[in-house]
């Protein structure tokens, strides 16, 4: 399920990239919480941490290190977890 349960409206890309929390949510449409399954979502995120610090260490010190390494990396890591909720990898519910 990849809807807010109150205004039946999809999860937005918006809506997991503006959550400082990746294991809560807000509806973009009625700002309803949404709370992420602690069990997929916590897999999830530590899946994606730990592939993080894996490119980080292999990419650390090579010349603008920021802006070929960091902010391509923070924006695939935003995907790549939109798209485990929106296929319904990670579960979401109503808080």
């Amino acid at each position: 399920m990849s809807k807010c349960s109150k205004c039946d409206a999809d999860i937005t890309f918006m809506s997991v990239l503006n959550s400082p929390n990746p294991l809560r949510l807000k509806c973009s449409n009625c700002k309803e919480g949404i709370k992420v399954h602690s069990a997929t979502g916590g897999v999830a995120v530590a899946i994606i941490f730990a592939l993080i610090g894996m490119v980080l260490y292999a990419f650390y010190g090579i010349e603008g290190f920021w802006l070929k390494v960091v902010l391509p990396l923070i924006l695939v890591s935003e995907v790549g977890y939109f798209l485990l909720i929106k296929l319904g990898i990670v579960k979401i519910s109503s808080s």
